[in-house]
């Protein structure tokens, strides 16, 4: 390196805003930035004469991001206390050499500086209030007779004014900017990855999973479909000490009853007839050390369910055909678009395993309760489809506002199946309302079909149904009247069928299902056509089926 360049980086780390540290293999510090001794309580000669080792030890860097990048050869991002109690955002790079660790080179930004910066631009409004209402004040009492002396006074307020608003005016562009970078540092510092977090709401929750990360407590993740349940899960796996380990997914409404069993605990050879000459680990077992996710727990049998329950209460796997057992090891998340509570009710899920996996429930909002994220996740998975097809296409102004209004119900899986179908249908590099219009009228002829409708540019009123103001009785149930509701103009009279003289309500209702289920297999392909129209797994049709047939 040219003595040009040493200097050019010189000035380049003695001016940056920033604070930097460079340190050795063996963790010595090398050189830092002027501005580090005030942020961490020691002048540059000391720090330079420094080991992280013993800067971690002491307090001063709490904890050092340095040694971490040191012990895993990997780029990092934390927050940092130090010893002054400022709190910083810091940033590791590794450096190789021949494919060697040489040195760290890090980067921390001071937050408390972002909050001076608040401060300083809420005094800076406070003075330019204080200064026009004392200009207010001046004004009236001086009335129409002021002399020329009072218009210089006037004359000297207005300049403090004028001056104070100029002042006022970086400030907000400096708190501004400082808002953004406080924002950009506090994603590098959740390590988000791929998650589209921008709503206040949907990071407080990214913010409660990094907290619960490093523990083994099993997570209920809640929600209509489509919300992220998955991708959350995957971010917990990441966050957690167990990030090394394997994800194992399963989901719990795809697999076969009679499968079930045999592919959760595994089997033994010979367990039963067609089981392999060498056995199989369950999925609990390929879970071993890392995360096991169940998703759609809700339709995990009952008798599956009892054996999930002694794995989280003992501890321990057991295949099928097998005597020996096995430790259990994996950190359980849980995911599901049900009501447990009223399939417990139902008789149709555990109330003791509810409570098992009921211990740290995250309630993940629908989008449109959380709009805010919906431009980051319309950016993300347009690069996505630009970079599997090959191309750039951008979407037209006109339609951000559009896609912003609409109530996506079927959250972020509805919006990436729209943007999809976009993508494809628009004959140039500009997807605009042009493109799409076709798109939006399918869209209304869906909702008519029930299938839904969240952009209402037709059929407004094709999905309302009309319901009584009273709610019906059981004499109601039973008598021969149907339940309808004001004939609303586009709305549909929906006639509640009436309950059998001695039949039940839980009698009555699999009386229903069947029926509709026979209507619908004589109109419908297949079972999953049925289970799309339903709105459940097909695999919970296929179960429904058999159980009405026995």
């Amino acid at each position: 390196m040219s003595e040009l360049d040493r200097q050019i980086l010189k000035t380049i780390i003695d001016t940056a805003h920033d604070h930097y540290f460079v340190v050795n293999a063996d963790g010595q510090v090398l050189d830092v930035s002027p501005g580090a001794a005030a942020v961490y309580g020691m002048t540059r000669e000391e720090l330079c004469a420094a080991n992280v080792h013993d800067l971690e030890a002491s307090g001063v860097l709490k904890p050092s991001i340095s040694l971490e990048v040191l012990r895993t050869g990997r780029a990092l991002q934390m927050m940092q206390l130090t010893a002054t109690g400022r709190r910083v955002v810091a940033q590791a790079h590794p450096v190789f050499v021949a494919g060697k660790l040489e040195c760290v080179v890090s980067r921390s930004m001071d937050l408390t500086d972002i909050q001076l910066l608040q401060q300083e631009y809420a005094v800076l409004q406070q003075r330019f209030t204080d200064h026009l209402r004392r200009n207010s004040r001046s004004s009236e009492l001086g009335g129409a007779s002021a002399d020329e002396s009072d218009w210089g006074t006037v004359g000297s307020a207005r300049s403090v004014a004028e001056q104070t608003t100029h002042d006022a005016q970086q400030g907000r562009a400096l708190c501004e900017q400082a808002a953004r970078e406080q924002a950009e540092c506090e994603d590098a510092a959740l390590e988000l990855g791929e998650l589209q977090v921008r709503s206040p709401v949907m990071r407080e929750i990214a913010l409660l999973l990094k907290r619960v990360a490093p523990t083994n407590a099993t997570v209920l993740m809640l929600g209509e479909s489509g919300v992220g349940k998955t991708a959350f899960a995957h971010q917990l796996h990441r966050w957690s000490q167990r990030a090394d380990g394997p994800f194992i997914e399963v989901n719990c409404g795809a697999i076969p009853e009679s499968l079930f069993e045999s592919e959760m605990f595994g089997y033994q050879a010979g367990a039963f007839t067609g089981a392999g000459n060498r056995g199989k680990a369950g999925l609990m077992e390929q879970a071993e050390g890392g995360t096991l996710f169940l998703d759609e727990i809700g339709e995990l049998p009952l008798a599956t369910q009892t054996k999930l329950l002694k794995v989280i209460q003992d501890g321990i796997i057991t295949r099928l055909g097998d005597t020996t057992t096995r430790r259990a090891d994996f950190r359980l998340v849980v995911a599901t678009n049900q009501d447990l509570a009223a399939r417990v009710e139902q008789g149709q899920f555990r109330l003791d395993l509810y409570y098992r996996i009921n211990v740290l429930p995250v309630s993940l909002p629908p989008l449109r309760e959380r709009r805010e994220d919906i431009p980051a996740l319309i950016e993300q998975h347009l690069s996505r489809l630009n970079q599997r097809h090959g191309r750039r296409k951008l979407l037209d102004a006109s339609l951000w506002p559009i896609l912003m209004r609409q109530d996506w119900l079927g959250n972020i899986r509805e919006l990436e199946n729209w943007l999809e179908r976009a993508w494809l249908s628009a004959p140039s590099d500009v997807i605009d309302s042009d493109s799409v219009k076709t798109l939006l009228n399918t869209c209304s002829t869906n909702n008519a079909n029930g299938l839904g409708n969240s952009f209402g540019f037709s059929n407004e009123k094709s999905n309302e149904i009309g319901v009584n103001d009273s709610f019906p009785t059981a004499d109601t149930l039973h008598s021969d009247k149907s339940l309808s509701a004001p004939a609303a103009e586009g709305a549909v009279a929906m006639p509640v069928p009436k309950l059998g003289p001695n039949e039940t309500l839980k009698e009555g209702l699999a009386r229903i299902e069947a029926q509709w289920l026979h209507e619908m297999a004589a109109e419908l392909p297949s079972t999953y056509a049925i289970a799309k129209r339903a709105g459940i797994s097909q695999p919970s049709v296929v179960r429904k089926i058999k159980k009405m047939n026995r």
